[in-house]
């Protein structure tokens, strides 16, 4: 990865990233006739339905094929070089930080995980594409034309929220539809106890931690395990469990008319101006904003 390369901060520009992780844009003939790597702050679906050109993502570049989609993950540089026609192109975007990726039935959870590959899953699952393969029989043209008229103007987030996921169950039905899929590759002993600390995590972040005491429930040594946590999960601990406390936060100011303080220390912040900083870091505005922006998009249009 290139680290020069400049973060496009996709949570600024469009509302519906910061509500329920998702929102899209139609370029119907993106020209490009340089390089221009860049990388964003949330994951990247770029879906190609025509023309010809070249793709930049990390170290590699392959030649595009059309009808296709190609995943760059978060802080992964990405580039597009075009001929004059120009390819037109609808950019998917997907924040699983705060919005974590939907539950799906086996196999299509795996098939998902091998597109979007998350650091906080338990191995690897690794593919040898670039981009994947799209057929007219996956019928993802029209759950993106509603991605898109969504999001230029919401009228339900239960439904965005309903077509991300059915856009990403496309995708991985197209996963396993191409033979794409590999195995696990398998954790040593101390990435299990990594993973099980994570996973009680999952269930007691709104509760007070210590590094020392969630390295003792590990039975690691401390500064290992904070290294190796950070290392498997993709974020320290004290990283990983404010998005967790952000994102309870989240359902929260979306459902309730709690006050800000009271939703900041049921959420596990011992301190308003903590919350109010965390929050407006992750979400790029403060949460009284963000309740006001959720229940616009909520209310329904005549």
């Amino acid at each position: 990865m290139t680290t020069s390369a400049p973060t496009r901060r996709l949570r600024d520009r469009f509302p519906t990233l910061r509500q329920v992780g998702v929102a899209a844009e139609r370029h119907p003939r993106y020209v490009s006739d340089e390089f221009s790597p860049h990388h964003l702050d949330v994951v990247l679906l770029t879906f190609v339905l025509s023309g010809r050109g070249l793709h930049q993502m990390g170290e590699t570049t392959h030649q595009i094929l059309a009808p296709s989609v190609s995943v760059t993950v978060t802080g992964q540089t990405h580039s597009l070089l075009t001929d004059k026609g120009g390819l037109e192109v609808v950019n998917v975007f997907i924040d699983p930080g705060l919005h974590p990726l939907p539950t799906l039935r086996p196999p299509l959870d795996e098939a998902l995980a091998a597109l979007i590959p998350l650091p906080s899953a338990p191995g690897v699952l690794t593919t040898d594409f670039a981009q994947l393969e799209l057929r007219p029989s996956d019928r993802y043209e029209p759950l993106l034309d509603l991605l898109v008229r969504e999001t230029q103007e919401p009228r339900s987030l239960d439904l965005m929220s309903a077509l991300r996921t059915a856009l990403l169950a496309t995708c991985a039905h197209a996963v396993i539809g191409r033979g794409l899929m590999k195995t696990m590759v398998p954790t040593s002993p101390s990435d299990v106890r990594i993973i099980a600390v994570r996973e009680w995590l999952d269930h007691h972040y709104r509760e007070s931690h210590t590094l020392a005491s969630l390295a003792e429930r590990a039975r690691l040594e401390r500064t290992y395990f904070s290294s190796r946590f950070t290392k498997v999960v993709g974020l320290s601990t004290s990283e990983y469990v404010a998005r967790l406390r952000i994102r309870y936060a989240i359902g929260l100011l979306q459902s309730t008319d709690e006050s800000i303080i009271a939703i900041s220390r049921t959420s596990g912040f011992n301190d308003l101006s903590n919350f109010g900083r965390t929050f407006r870091r992750l979400m790029g505005v403060s949460p009284r904003q963000f309740r006001t922006e959720s229940r616009s998009a909520s209310r329904p249009t005549d």
